[in-house]
């Protein structure tokens, strides 16, 4: 594998090929969501910058330190990331693994490389951390991956260059679906719109044994605020996403789709672009049977919006659901228009 093999982010990539010719910085930070491709990359371009032979593409891949990255042996190479069931890297690890190693000179490569899980790492760890990239020896390359560079402390931030990998794009996503899997056309167009242009998730999701009875679920009950009363909006409907406490960024896209394709029935009922194509003659039933317009619907998807932000904020997850789906019922029964779609 090289980078040229790795589908997208074509800036990362071309901003990180000109490492492996010169002398490169001394920290590199790669950042986006989980599964956006961020440790695939950062080990090609560890493997690159410890590679004898390298080109602007990465690794030669038949060198005897490629042959070694490869192997999981070579040792100018630390990887740092959370061991099984851990839910933070060790500080003591920290200070053994790079702040012990760093000054022990290269051994086969021309320089040591650190790639180092940024997620992982609490403020005690980032601080051990900091010690080292204060002053790091002249042959020594950190590459951190973090979600958002702003879990970071801004002093280790400072100290390296931060590379974002935005969203792919569903054609990048879509091919990547058909090398890696054998879904169909249809299926691997579903879940490339699903993935929110998440490699990662997109994978996940059209291999998961779940996904496709939670979205039933999670249909069912959207479409079923309307006609519930608060009380068992506040019990029943909580219950469901309580019960579903893992998987409820799933659940809130699901909701956000689908009213994505209600908006587009309402401008165009002629549409052949849903997502939810599936759920056609259900949409059109609520949008007539309760009069919705587009106004109704933009503010129940931003009420799911606000939601996903604040659960992603760590506020309160009970206040935080039943504010929504209270929100969304009261779009949902308190129309403010009698224009409704046409059939």
């Amino acid at each position: 594998m090289a980078l040229s093999s790795i589908i997208g982010q074509a800036f990362a990539k071309e901003r990180l090929g000109t490492l492996f010719s010169g002398e490169p910085g001394h920290a590199y930070i790669l950042t986006g969501p989980s599964g956006i491709g961020k440790t695939m990359l950062a080990r090609e371009v560890s493997k690159g910058l410890l590679c004898s032979r390298p080109t602007k593409d990465g690794a030669c891949g038949s060198c005897p330190c490629c042959r070694y990255f490869e192997e999981g042996s070579h040792p100018d190479f630390r990887e740092l990331a959370l061991g099984a069931g851990e839910k933070t890297i060790r500080v003591a690890d920290v200070r053994s693994r790079i702040g012990a190693d760093v000054n022990i000179y290269p051994q086969i490569s021309s320089r040591k490389v650190y790639m180092i899980d940024g997620d992982g790492l609490n403020e005690e760890g980032q601080n051990a951390l900091l010690k080292t990239l204060e002053e790091p020896p002249p042959s020594v390359v950190f590459i951190l991956t973090v979600a958002d560079a702003g879990k970071l402390l801004k002093t280790i931030v400072s100290r390296g260059v931060v590379i974002s990998l935005p969203p792919n794009s569903e054609k990048e996503i879509l091919t990547i679906l058909h090398e890696k899997t054998s879904i169909d056309e249809n299926e691997a167009l579903f879940y490339a719109r699903y993935s929110n242009g998440i490699p990662g998730q997109a994978l996940a999701l059209s291999q998961s044994q779940w996904f496709s009875s939670l979205r039933e679920d999670a249909v069912d009950l959207l479409f079923s605020t309307s006609s519930q009363g608060k009380a068992d909006l506040l019990t029943t409907s909580y219950s469901f996403f309580d019960t579903n406490k893992d998987h409820v960024p799933e659940i809130l896209l699901i909701m956000q789709l689908i009213f994505r394709d209600m908006a587009i029935l309402i401008r165009l009922p002629g549409s052949c672009s849903l997502l939810n194509e599936d759920k056609r003659d259900k949409m059109f039933h609520i949008l007539s049977q309760n009069k919705l317009t587009v106004l109704n619907i933009e503010r129940a998807s931003n009420a799911a919006t606000h939601a996903a932000q604040a659960l992603s904020s760590n506020c309160s997850f009970e206040s935080t659901v039943c504010q929504m789906l209270l929100s969304i019922q009261k779009e949902f029964t308190n129309a403010e228009s009698s224009i409704r779609p046409v059939s």
